[in-house]
């Protein structure tokens, strides 16, 4: 069963960078590519032996040029031009209504389901909700366009478009705005909350980054698309208001 789930989860992909002893991820699932730049891959592999992939150290250096050496691998790699990409930090994945936590074989079976009907639709882009509020953002409600995918999310590359490498942070978020505003609708699964242990979202983490600098980030993503796609209120909380025509 092990040799099974290994090879049929050989396309998940899980960028790592500066943890050597820590990739949750793996630890959680026992499967997948850790991705990481080669000065580090041998601290990497004296844990996590041959699940440990390198790149290049100028393909690394950024969260979103890290990402485009990952689509680059699941062009050269995935047949069907489509692969999980999962932070290396991920807690687990909640059914929101009854509050249970999946197993490991629970979330593999329903990365498998997912891509399935990913696939059957023709999406190009599929994730789940990143909060376990089940009121605030309404997880039954079938049809969004103001809620994104992060952290762990299905990509279909085949319709080529790339990480934004000049943005430092907001780079996932304005990558599901560019596969939504090219592909015209993608699959989220609103019952379910991926929870990540959130260490890469402060200024003493690996990325070190704060509130103003994703305020930053936003200034740039909504003067790129000439709208106000993210706004913010005076904690520093976003909104999304994603006008794409046609979705």
């Amino acid at each position: 069963q092990n040799i099974l789930t290994t090879l049929r989860m050989s396309n998940i992909y899980i960028p790592s960078y500066n943890r050597p002893n820590k990739v949750r991820t793996f630890d959680l699932l026992g499967v997948g590519r850790i991705v990481v730049p080669q000065s580090q891959a041998a601290e990497y592999r004296k844990n996590y032996g041959d699940a440990v992939m390198s790149i290049p150290d100028n393909k690394d250096g950024s969260v979103n040029k890290k990402r485009n050496a990952i689509i680059d691998l699941i062009k050269l790699q995935q047949e069907d031009q489509s692969a999980w990409v999962l932070d290396d930090d991920l807690k687990g994945i909640k059914r929101k209504k009854e509050g249970n936590m999946l197993s490991a074989d629970e979330i593999i079976e329903l990365f498998e389901k997912t891509e399935i009907m990913a696939k059957d639709m023709g999406a190009k882009f599929a994730g789940f909700d990143y909060s376990e509020d089940c009121m605030k953002l309404k997880d039954m409600t079938p049809f969004s366009l103001t809620k994104p995918c992060f952290h762990s999310v299905y990509l279909n590359v085949s319709d080529g478009i790339r990480y934004d490498e000049r943005l430092r942070v907001q780079g996932d978020l304005e990558y599901w705005i560019a596969k939504m505003n090219v592909n015209r609708f993608g699959l989220k699964l609103n019952q379910y909350a991926a929870l990540s242990f959130g260490e890469d979202g402060d200024a003493s983490s690996v990325i070190g980054y704060n509130k103003n600098d994703r305020l930053k980030g936003a200034i740039a993503i909504n003067n790129k698309y000439g709208r106000k796609i993210i706004t913010h209120n005076k904690k520093g909380n976003q909104k999304f208001t994603i006008p794409i025509k046609g979705a």
